[in-house]
């Protein structure tokens, strides 16, 4: 116990005046002894220790009063074992929720609303030279300031300022970077409240293993913090959300259909009739659909559109709902549109006869326009050289280059197309009768420092005494070999999951070498990489990445596999790509087949314009050029790529320095905790489109109960309130402690009333 008024605590002293009168007055009686005194002795010494007795009570009580008195004065508080912290000044980091989540309404206001009134009044409540900081858990943890801050004022004015709307919170991150900040102040009192809506998507980790790592890390450190959750909003009991948008993973051209598939879900126990869903170009409305949503339930609804112009496109897929989140009625993707995509084929065994080349049947495949005559623009453009010249020129331009049966490149060559592809090119190799299987295995693979997936072994399939090799190997069997028939995940071959687009099964590898140390593959793995967006993921991990099995025959063997290397892939076919040892070129899906692969392999190699929220937009541009992801022929030679601009969702504009790296230009925006669209303009004024998502997790309307709350605050060790006046009277308890004036007051009151109760009686029975 201490006290509020300790000086006045002083005044206890008074109790010692009503024991001086007590015995001043003993001292004024006199005894006198008279005849019959002895006849009223035996009563005498009866009443006498009553009197005694009674007279010690009503002392008691009266040096209780003024004691009493005194304390209620001194407003005494109770403290347990603890010192007072009283207005000492407190290191506060406080989490607040920025979560699309938090936008959701309801009559009363928005989650967010509620958040921030709540941080306002907390920080405005803190003592003077307290240290404040403010993370925003959106997306990414992220400070409201650089710096910890003492001005309480300018940090809630800075709130009011704040929005809500950026991405799912990792609240196991948020937390670790409130220990870190919390942990680094000054102040010998620290606290962290966390100001949540509390969806039990964010949480779920911290309610298991990461939340016992969390209350370690509070206990070991020096000061542990005192850790308050401080829970917002209601539940809701509707929702629709557009899950997702999903298109093919390849290079789109000037006109080409382009299929578009969004998800929906039903996060609310009534079904909806009749939902209006619209696809929109560019911010434009371009058709619309309705679809019913049962309880819970998910549904498709598929769209076609096409582009009239190259470059960066943005589609967007809205359901016109009325809902208390609107946030996730919407979902955007970003697409890249191509005026030509050239492929340089490399002809390592040409021929003035009509489909005797190696790659006749490849080029057809590529331009079937072109060769059919017809009025219509073929989106690739193909260059066939001869072996001798390819060199570093050759290559500059080409997205994808083929070397189709050739026997092997020298050092000049070797070292073009290994820069080629390290910087971002896309290369297929496929064998043939002239494959020098050592120059590829010693050279080309190198121990698995070149670009070559895996080496050339054996050959294999049905025998040919009359093919040469450069290598007089015969095949080790007398067995053709068909495609083995399965689900494809990878983006260039899904689309042969659909029966009507052709059956690769169908197919007959007459001969084959076999793929020697290759890793057999998760397709999964292939296609996760593909799933962030069009482009896949940025091509930056070592050159020895593993090599992914995209075909297998029946034999066993690898047909097709496919290897990052550097920033660009890298395919390799293990048979040929003419009709010399397969009929593939033969059969009807062959012009698919190639238009998918080498399509993909173009747009695989580009940073990708699709993006999780928090992750980097990377913008690559030649020296000088116009983009290197879209070839729409508008660059301007004379412009200097020192800076990009970039328009972020909330309408703010940015300026990126870009960096150098080799013949190209980089400019990478980190900020990108806001779902929506990013608009990057280059040096070129060429703009790219990046559009940043976030997973629908939050979507579910419901939030963690009170049950699951305190459970959740027991496991951390904190405390869980729902109210910034609970955290009030609970911050003033542990600064102040409880005063108990009004106890003691309530009891100076009772004893007062006890000395007449007593006085009267005692007054009585003497009398």
């Amino acid at each position: 116990m201490t006290f509020m008024n300790p000086a006045l605590i002083l005044g206890a002293a008074a109790f010692a005046i009503p024991l001086l009168i007590h015995l001043l007055n003993r001292s004024r009686f006199r005894t006198v002894e008279w005849g019959a005194m002895h006849l009223l002795e035996s009563v005498i010494k009866v009443n006498h220790k009553r009197f005694r007795l009674d007279q010690l009570i009503l002392l008691l009580v009266r040096c209780a009063i003024p004691a009493l008195l005194a304390m209620t004065l001194a407003r005494p508080v109770l403290t347990g074992a603890r010192m007072l912290e009283g207005d000492a000044p407190v290191s506060l980091v406080v989490l607040l929720d920025t979560s699309y989540s938090m936008d959701a309404a309801d009559p009363a206001g928005s989650r967010f609303d509620a958040a921030v009134d709540a941080a306002g009044r907390i920080i405005g409540a803190a003592s003077v030279g307290s240290q404040i900081a403010v993370l925003q858990t959106g997306g990414r943890p992220t400070p409201l300031f650089d710096q910890p801050v003492f001005d309480s004022d300018v940090i809630v004015r800075r709130l009011q300022q704040v929005s809500a709307g950026y991405g799912a919170s990792d609240m196991q991150t948020a937390m670790d970077e409130a220990l870190l900040t919390v942990n680094s102040m000054s102040h010998a009192r620290r606290e962290i409240v966390v100001i949540s809506d509390f969806q039990p998507a964010d949480w779920n980790a911290l309610a298991a293993d990461a939340g016992d790592g969390i209350r370690r890390r509070m206990v070991a450190m020096d000061i542990r913090p005192e850790l308050t959750l401080l829970s917002v909003g209601q539940s809701m009991d509707s929702n629709i959300s557009v899950d997702s948008i999903q298109f093919p993973q390849r290079a789109i051209g000037v006109g080409q259909q382009l299929a578009v598939r969004a998800t929906l879900r039903n996060h609310g126990q009534q079904p909806v009739d009749s939902v209006r869903v619209v696809l929109k170009i560019d911010g434009a409305e371009d058709s619309v659909s309705q679809a019913t949503l049962t309880a819970g339930g998910v549904t498709q609804t598929l769209f076609t559109c096409q582009f009239d112009a190259p470059g960066s496109h943005v589609m967007e897929i809205e359901v016109v709902a009325d809902d208390p989140l609107q946030a996730d009625n919407r979902m955007a993707a970003a697409v890249t549109v191509w005026e030509n995509l050239k492929v340089l084929l490399v002809d390592g065994d040409s021929s003035n006869q009509p489909l005797q080349s190696e790659t006749d049947y490849v080029s057809i495949a590529l331009t079937p326009f072109t060769f059919g005559r017809v009025r219509l623009s073929d989106l690739v453009q193909t260059e066939t050289i001869p072996l001798k010249q390819l060199n570093e020129a050759a290559l500059q331009d080409a997205r994808v280059c083929v070397l189709a049966n050739v026997s092997q490149l020298d050092d000049s060559q070797l070292s073009a197309v290994t820069r080629y592809v390290r910087q971002g090119g896309a290369l297929l190799v496929t064998a043939g009768n002239r494959t020098d299987l050592n120059w590829y295995r010693d050279r080309m693979f190198a121990s698995g420092s070149g670009p070559l997936p895996t080496p050339f072994a054996a050959l294999r399939g049905i025998s040919d005494p009359s093919a040469t090799s450069t290598q007089n190997e015969t095949a080790q069997t007398d067995i053709a070999a068909t495609i083995v028939a399965q689900r494809f995940d990878h983006p260039a071959l899904e689309f042969f999951n659909q029966p009507e687009n052709g059956d690769l099964s169908t197919a007959e590898i007459r001969r084959w070498y076999k793929l020697a140390d290759t890793v057999a593959s998760s397709e999964a793995t292939v296609a996760a990489d593909a799933a962030v967006g069009e482009t896949g993921a940025q091509r930056s991990g070592p050159d020895n990445a593993a090599v992914h099995v995209l075909l297998r025959l029946s034999s066993g063997d690898p047909l097709l596999v496919e290897r990052q290397f550097g920033d660009g892939v890298v395919m390799q076919l293990a048979t040929s790509i003419d009709a010399d040892w397969t009929d593939l070129p033969l059969r009807p899906f062959f012009v698919p087949l190639m238009q998918q692969l080498v399509t993909t392999m173009a747009s695989r190699i580009s940073p990708p314009r699709n993006i999780s929220t928090g992750d980097p937009a990377v913008a690559v541009f030649g020296n000088g050029n116009t983009s290197v992801n879209a070839s729409s022929g508008n660059g301007d030679p004379g412009l200097d790529g020192n800076f990009v601009s970039v328009l972020t969702p909330d309408g703010l504009r940015r300026t990126v320095p870009c960096t150098s790296q080799g013949k190209l230009q980089v400019a990478r925006y980190e900020a990108t905790q806001r779902p929506g669209i990013y608009t990057m303009t280059l040096p070129s004024t060429e703009t790219q489109h990046f559009v940043a998502e976030t997973p629908r997790a939050e979507s579910d309307p419901g939030v963690m109960d009170a049950g699951s709350l305190q459970s959740l605050a027991e496991h951390l060790q904190a405390a869980h309130i729902t109210s910034p006046q609970q955290y009030l009277e609970q911050d003033d308890l542990r600064r102040n402690g409880r005063e108990i004036w009004r106890m003691v007051l309530v009891a100076l009151l009772a004893f007062l009333a006890l000395e007449v109760m007593l006085q009267q009686r005692f007054a009585g029975v003497r009398s």
